[in-house]
């Protein structure tokens, strides 16, 4: 069965405009290239389905990613393992089920003594270090803020970024109104635009590793709140903190943002095609672009930003769940296709090793399935039982079929027939066989896979998610308040 389709980009979002993607009429500089292929992936935060131009976007120009999609290989059933952040990048990296380390929601910066421990669970970039790689890491990495499980216990060589969940992209304030900023592995007041330092960070990197075989992650500080392009003030200072500001922006005012933060990562992709030909490494160069959730409500609202999709960042519907996803590399695989299989985001790192030849040595067995054959031979992966759980919401998928426990309740959809999600099947008497069945089939998987507080919740009984790291905002705002007055940002 042919899986991919070849999909022609000029029609549906015009040519690729970027120059970079024509003749480079500079000279390349010639090396000796390393014997084994480089790695690039790069993880947007809160990007949803339809953030990019390629993926249906809205007044929102991609040109640089829009060419790797028109010349590589788009994924339109592909999904972010949760609908928030940090169970994602744990199944990004370990290949497995976050509910393996015992993670549904989120680590908290201010908690130093949990995250994500490269000890006891598989690690990509331990694996890739092992096999010979220089690794880095540029953005942000939400897995732990205590030493144990910081990027350097990963075996990352370099890491430019930030440690917590969000920062302000100006000030570098995070969520506890620090200054979350690292550069070469040490904490650093660096002045400029988060996107802007990020993208220099990678192509200092490639120069200076170019004669070794690489692997970089980045995983993207944008889309994430609080919004703000290159040009706007700080919303964070060592006075006043507000976590995000979107609500209180109008549609235009928002949409500017969004596409200016959208529009730097995209610029910082073509600096790295830039790099990579200056070398004449492209061919010898895997990239993969994804999201790790969904777009967030107000994305949703003013923008579409998840497409013809249901729901929103932190829900379980498609919104909160379907990502875009490019699988670029030049000569490898045939350009302009569009693959319709289902995939996740834990699938990504038995891909990898997959891809570049690297034998995994370690005992726990990968969750996440190879994309290999499918994306050099055009092959199916084949089906199977699906999962997602986020505090004490659950969700399975098999086949087209999809089931939904939250609320005390049960929802089932055909999403075959049904894409938004809106015609619920759970009390339909021809499902009811199925429903049970995979009702069944979802507890057991939640007995077998999950530990520590995901193995102790109870579906579909919401318990409140206690925040650890509460402060006494008025008293630190000192009556100070962020406001939209007369087309301009103020704090006073």
């Amino acid at each position: 069965m042919n899986v991919t389709n070849r999909f022609f980009l000029s029609t549906a979002v015009g040519m690729c405009v970027s120059t970079l993607w024509a003749v480079n009429p500079s000279p390349k500089i010639k090396v000796t290239k390393p014997e084994k292929p480089n790695v690039i992936l790069i993880m947007a935060d809160d990007l949803g389905y339809a953030g990019l131009s390629c993926f249906g976007g809205k007044g929102i120009a991609t040109p640089e990613l829009d060419c790797l999609a028109q010349h590589g290989v788009k994924f339109t059933n592909f999904y972010a393992n949760s609908t928030v952040c940090s169970p994602t990048r744990v199944a990004l990296l370990s290949g497995r089920y976050q509910q393996r380390v015992g993670l549904d929601h989120i680590y908290f910066h201010c908690e130093k003594d949990v995250g994500f421990d490269p000890k006891t669970n598989p690690s990509l970039p331990v694996i890739m270090k092992e096999a010979g790689y220089k690794t880095g890491v540029f953005g942000k990495w939400h897995l732990g803020s205590g030493t144990d499980y910081q990027p350097m216990a990963h075996g990352f060589d370099e890491f430019t970024g930030f440690l917590d969940g969000n920062i302000d992209f100006v000030s570098k304030h995070n969520t506890e109104s620090e200054v979350d900023w690292f550069v070469h592995n040490k904490p650093s007041n660096q002045k400029g635009y988060v996107t802007t330092l990020l993208n220099n960070a990678v192509v200092d990197f490639i120069e200076k590793e170019h004669k070794n075989p690489f692997f970089i992650y980045m995983p993207e500080a944008a889309v994430h709140c609080p919004m703000q392009g290159p040009d706007d003030i700080p919303l964070r200072t060592d006075d006043f903190y507000t976590y995000t500001v979107q609500g209180q922006l109008p549609k235009e005012e928002y949409m500017r943002r969004y596409s200016e933060m959208v529009s730097s990562m995209d610029k910082g992709v073509g600096r790295i095609m830039k790099v990579l030909r200056k070398y004449d490494l492209e061919e010898n160069t895997l990239i993969i672009f994804t999201s790790d959730n969904g777009g967030e409500r107000t994305g949703m609202k003013y923008g579409k930003v998840n497409g013809d999709h249901r729901g929103h960042k932190s829900t379980m519907y498609e919104g909160g769940l379907k990502v875009p996803a490019i699988f670029y590399w030049k000569g490898k695989f045939t350009g302009g296709l569009l693959n319709n299989q289902v995939a996740l985001s834990m699938d990504i790192l038995p891909t990898i090793l997959d891809l570049v030849g690297i034998e995994y040595k370690g005992t726990d067995p990968f969750d996440g399935k190879s994309l290999a054959s499918s994306l050099l031979e055009n092959k199916p992966i084949g089906e199977r039982d699906l999962f997602w759980m986020h505090t004490e919401r659950l969700v399975m998928r098999r086949g087209d079929m999809k089931l939904i426990r939250q609320n005390k309740g049960v929802e089932f959809y055909n999403l075959a027939i049904d894409k938004l999600e809106q015609n619920n099947l759970a009390e339909k008497e021809e499902y009811k066989e199925l429903v049970e069945e995979m009702i069944a089939a979802s507890d057991k998987w939640q007995r077998e896979t999950a530990t520590g507080f995901p193995a102790q919740r109870e579906i579909g009984v919401r318990v409140k998610t206690p925040w650890p790291c509460k402060r006494d905002l008025e008293s630190f705002n000192k009556g100070k308040k962020y406001e939209w007055i007369n087309g301009k940002a103020v704090i006073r």
